[in-house]
C-alpha cells in the first residue's frame, strides 16, 4: 500500500520552470490529434518516449489502410510491425487490438470526435468499459484531444516526479496524479506532461541506460584484465620449465 507524501517546498509549478529551462516549452495545443489516433498513441508511448511512439504510429499508418484494417490485424503481426526497438511491443501489440476491436464493436465507427463534447467523468466512465483500457489512455485523451484538466502519468514519469522531489516514498500513480492535477491548470498540465516525459526518458532511463552501460564495461575490463593475467602467468611458467630442463651432454 502506497504511504509516501506528495509534496514539493514550492510547489509543481516550481518543478514546472525547472522543466522549462531544460527542455523549452511546447507550441503544440490540445485538440490537434484524432481521437482514435491519441488512443494508439497513448499504448504505444507508456513508458516509452513520446517521439519514438509518433515515429511507430506513423509506420503503422503506412502499413495499415486505416485503424480498421490495424484493427483485424493478428497480435504477432501488429507487435513485428510495431518493432523491436519498441518497449513491450507484443503486450502493447495485444492492447491496441482489445481497445479497438472494444470501441468498434461499441460505435460501429473510429469517428470519436464526439468525444470531445464530453465531460471528463463521462469520458473516463466510456473508457472504463473498454477492454485494454487504462488511467494512462483515459487522461491522454481527456488532456491532449478535449483539453480538459487530467494528468497522463506513466511508472517512468512516476519515477520522474520522485527524482524531482515531488513525491517522497512509495506513492501510487493515482495519488501523484491527483496531487498534480489540483496544483496545475489544464494549459500548465498539458506542458508538464510533455516536458515530464522527457525528462523521464532523457534523465531517469538514460542514466540507468549509461550505468549499465558503464557496468557491462567495467565488468568486461576485469575479464580482460583477469585473462590478460592468467596468459601471462601461463607464459611464465613456460619459460621457466624451459630454463630448468637438464643440458644434453655433448658428444665426444
Amino acid at each position: 500500500m502506497a504511504s509516501g507524501r506528495v509534496s514539493h517546498p514550492k510547489g509543481a509549478k516550481t518543478v514546472l520552470g525547472r522543466l522549462k529551462r531544460l527542455y523549452g516549452s511546447t507550441s503544440k495545443q490540445p485538440g490537434e490529434v484524432e481521437v482514435v489516433e491519441q488512443i494508439v498513441l497513448a499504448i504505444l508511448s507508456d513508458n516509452e518516449s513520446v517521439s519514438k511512439a509518433q515515429g511507430v504510429l506513423q509506420k503503422l499508418k503506412s502499413f495499415y489502410v486505416d485503424f480498421n484494417e490495424l484493427r483485424v490485424a493478428r497480435p504477432m503481426e501488429l507487435a513485428a510491425e510495431m518493432g523491436t526497438s519498441l518497449a513491450g511491443a507484443s503486450a502493447k501489440a495485444k492492447r491496441t487490438l482489445a481497445v479497438l476491436k472494444g470501441i468498434f464493436d461499441r460505435e460501429n465507427s473510429f469517428d470519436l470526435d464526439f468525444l470531445k463534447s464530453k465531460s471528463k467523468q463521462d469520458l473516463e466512465d466510456y473508457f472504463r468499459d473498454i477492454p485494454g483500457y487504462d488511467n494512462y489512455l483515459t487522461s491522454s485523451v481527456i488532456l491532449y484531444c478535449c483539453g480538459r484538466q487530467a494528468f497522463p502519468l506513466d511508472e517512468k514519469m512516476l519515477e520522474a516526479c520522485k527524482e524531482l522531489e515531488l513525491a517522497r516514498g512509495p506513492v501510487s500513480l493515482e495519488n501523484m496524479q491527483a496531487y498534480l492535477e489540483r496544483q496545475l491548470r489544464s494549459a500548465d498540465s498539458y506542458v508538464f506532461c510533455r516536458l515530464l516525459k522527457q525528462y523521464s526518458i532523457q534523465e531517469i532511463s538514460g542514466s540507468k541506460a549509461k550505468k549499465k552501460s558503464a557496468s557491462k564495461k567495467k565488468v568486461a575490463s576485469k575479464k580482460k584484465t583477469v585473462s590478460k593475467k592468467k596468459t601471462a602467468s601461463k607464459k611464465k611458467k613456460t619459460s621457466k620449465k624451459k630454463n630448468t630442463k637438464t643440458p644434453s651432454k655433448s658428444k665426444k
